[in-house]
């Protein structure tokens, strides 16, 4: 058979369907990783303004672009969940759903009648993903939050900035993606395989605190055996070794130097012409580390970044260049592995899940626009076209074409 000839191999999620109740990060990006996998997603919206994040500038063709960012390839159906018949038409759908996902606070979707017990109860073989700030249960359990919040809690927040300095937003949401949005994915995952075995759904029940302490297993751990907590920047891997640091460059950029093992060490101290250096691996104490910064800090300012990356290009010493986010997108290497797959609404699609070698992800489409696809979903539920328009007419639902 000729390779033209060969069916497309499926997605790893293909015939998977969810319903993805959540609004503006943590959840929607989960959901659309979901989607990339092969996953058929239905947004569901609430009618008139929909996803928050639509509105949230900057803008995109008068879109917001995080929900631009986090929503490609699903489909939206406008619901009105206050609504008796909204709630019905919501119930019809969980019965050929396989993972619903969901973000308001716990005891939300209870008071809606729509609680995980009563959705479990109508369809025994559904995963619930619950993505909150603080879990479903907890003394915090009822707490508003956002990203930075949940890092502060962590203990993490702290240790994210230079010695001396006051902790500072981090350039990525990494409580909401990492800590959030990934850890649901992995526990959905996870569910699937075990609901092989059992045949029952579960409540994969994420909290964005508890992942985002996940992410600093060192720290965390440390503590945990009752060891002393290392002052900020004091970390191995958090300023204790000149070998391990962020330098300026003769231009006003910045290069990244991660030789923390004594061969790359070894190595670049070779290369940089500072031989004299490589005793100084692991300094002996923390006069000793403060001037081997100060001497690193003076050479890399002796070229410029560009000058510094030709001369390191082929060195085993794992250095690198502190990219904008335009240069990382140009980077011959980003290139070469696909993690831009493509073209939407004239911006680069992102690829935002591993390379499996037998079973690709999916390219996906643009976002949705709101109830774009409310009838289509609805009919595929059962309802007749009379049905379609008396829940329109109702306000229990909305058609793109009643926006």
């Amino acid at each position: 058979m000729k390779d033209e000839e060969r069916p497309a191999p499926r997605a790893p999620l293909a015939g998977i369907r969810v319903l993805d109740l959540t609004r503006l990060l943590p959840g929607p990006f989960a959901g659309q990783t979901l989607a990339e996998l092969g996953a058929n997603v239905i947004k569901v919206e609430e009618p008139g303004l929909g996803d928050g994040s639509r509105a949230l500038p900057p803008y995109v063709n008068g879109v917001g672009l995080g929900f631009l960012a986090s929503n490609r390839g699903k489909r939206s159906a406008a619901l009105n969940l206050k609504a008796p018949a909204g709630r019905e038409a919501l119930l019809r759908l969980v019965d050929s759903a396989d993972i619903l996902l969901e973000g308001y606070r716990p005891g939300t979707l209870a008071r809606l009648g729509l609680g995980h017990e009563t959705l479990r109860a109508r369809n025994p073989r559904l995963i619930i993903c619950a993505i909150t700030g603080y879990g479903q249960r907890g003394p915090y359990s009822q707490r508003a939050g956002h990203d930075l919040n949940y890092l502060g809690y962590a203990g993490l927040l702290g240790h994210l900035s230079r010695p001396g300095a006051p902790p500072h937003n981090p350039g990525a949401q990494l409580a909401d993606i990492a800590g959030g949005a990934l850890m649901g994915v992995i526990g959905t995952l996870a569910a699937l395989v075990a609901r092989d075995v059992s045949g029952q759904g579960q409540v994969v029940d994420v909290a964005m605190l508890d992942g985002s302490m996940a992410l600093a297993p060192l720290l965390m751990s440390g503590a945990a055996y009752g060891l002393t907590e290392l002052a900020q920047g004091a970390g191995l891997l958090t300023g204790a070794l000149p070998g391990y640091n962020v330098y300026e460059t003769a231009d006003g950029r910045y290069v990244t130097l991660a030789a923390l093992e004594p061969k790359f060490w070894a190595e670049f101290c070779r290369r940089a012409g500072r031989p004299d250096l490589e005793p100084r691996h692991f300094p002996r104490d923390d006069a000793e580390r403060d001037a081997t910064i100060r001497e690193l800090a003076a050479l890399f300012r002796t070229k410029t970044r560009d000058e510094w990356l030709a001369l390191l290009a082929d060195a085993d010493a794992c250095f690198g260049p502190v990219n904008t986010v335009v240069e990382a997108l140009a980077d011959p290497q980003v290139r070469a592995r696909g993690v831009i797959a493509g073209q939407a609404e004239g911006a680069p699609l992102l690829r935002s899940v591993p390379l499996l070698s037998d079973t690709p992800p999916r390219l996906l489409g643009p976002a949705p626009r709101l109830g774009e696809h409310t009838a289509a979903i609805l009919a595929g539920a059962g309802y007749s076209s009379d049905e379609i328009a008396a829940l329109v007419a109702s306000g229990a639902a909305q058609t793109a074409q009643a926006e």
